[in-house]
């Protein structure tokens, strides 16, 4: 892989990481366009490099959750479940992405990633309908978005664009689903990482492409909590939808 190469597939995985517009359903796209093959090691490296930026985001975060759970504990603390409702999420994850790896391959077509994107379209969509009481995040909830998150390794099924979109509409409160949604994805990422390390190949254009990485994902991420923020998260609907119909009509 060129230095070219890894530099242009390190800016679409940083951009589309956390964008609810799928990571998986952009590099099958360009496997398919551009005629490249994403190694297994190559995409480790990126993966790991998005790891690195939930865990310097939300390090605050992070270490309040540990706090709440094993040193200070605070009865009435609306996160002091928290490491247990992701705990409860992750085994849903693992069951649900176990189930669906084995026949992953019959997924990565432009086909599929297209009707994919049409899901995920709806589903951002319907968070501009989200409205009602809102509660905190309850060992029910966790155990629907580890779902969410499970079916998300299908390439064009965005994860934050469902576990945000499966929050919301199960009317958690919008100050909490930020955080749970990324917060969520750290024991996915690193199991990842744990069960492919052994089989990992070393180029120095993934040091390159790692870099590069995590200065992306990071601007994406401030990116998403900015709209987050000021509730326009519905808006990328519209990319995933013209996405879809051009690989749908034009491709």
């Amino acid at each position: 892989m060129s230095i070219i190469e890894g530099f242009f597939l390190s800016i679409i995985q940083g951009i589309s990481e956390w964008l609810p517009i799928s990571s998986s359903g952009h590099l099958v796209l360009v496997e398919s366009l551009l005629q490249l093959e994403v190694g297994l090691s190559f995409d480790v490296f990126l993966h790991t490099a998005s790891l690195v930026v939930i865990l310097f985001f939300f390090r605050k975060e992070i270490i309040e959750v540990f706090k709440i759970t094993f040193i200070k504990k605070e009865k009435d603390h609306p996160r002091k479940n928290w490491f247990w409702y992701i705990v409860i999420s992750s085994i849903f994850t693992v069951a649900i992405a176990l189930l669906l790896y084995p026949n992953i391959d019959y997924f990565r077509n432009t086909s599929s990633v297209a009707n994919w994107l049409l899901i995920t379209s709806a589903l951002v969509f319907s968070t501009r309908l989200a409205v009602g009481k809102e509660q905190n995040i309850t060992w029910w909830h966790a155990a629907a978005l580890g779902l969410a998150q499970g079916f998300a390794v299908l390439p064009g099924l965005s994860r934050s664009g469902a576990v945000i979109a499966i929050a919301l509409a199960m009317k958690i409160k919008k100050d909490q689903v930020f955080d749970y949604a990324f917060l969520v994805a750290i024991p996915a990422i690193l199991g990842s990482f744990i069960l492919t390390a052994r089989d990992l190949n070393f180029e120095w254009v993934y040091l390159f492409s790692f870099v590069v990485t995590i200065f992306v994902s990071y601007l994406s991420l401030s990116l998403l909590k900015f709209i987050m923020k000021r509730d326009k998260f519905y808006l990328f609907f519209i990319y995933t939808l013209v996405l879809a119909l051009v690989i749908k009509f034009l491709l």
